[in-house]
């Protein structure tokens, strides 16, 4: 599971430099917003697991 979400990363990481840096600044864009949704969905899932949410 480490290795799936590691790849999605770099993928989003690496895509997202590669529109930004050749001009296709709109579907960068949409990399970063799905980076962000992720990202925030990771660290939500993450901290209920944990029990860390604070009620």
């Amino acid at each position: 599971m480490g290795t799936f979400k590691a790849l999605t990363w770099s993928l989003l990481s690496g895509g997202f430099v590669y529109l930004y840096m050749t001009n296709h600044f709109i579907k960068a864009n949409w990399c970063a917003v799905v980076w962000i949704v992720l990202f925030a969905l990771q660290a939500t899932t993450s901290a209920t697991k944990k029990g860390t949410t604070r009620q």
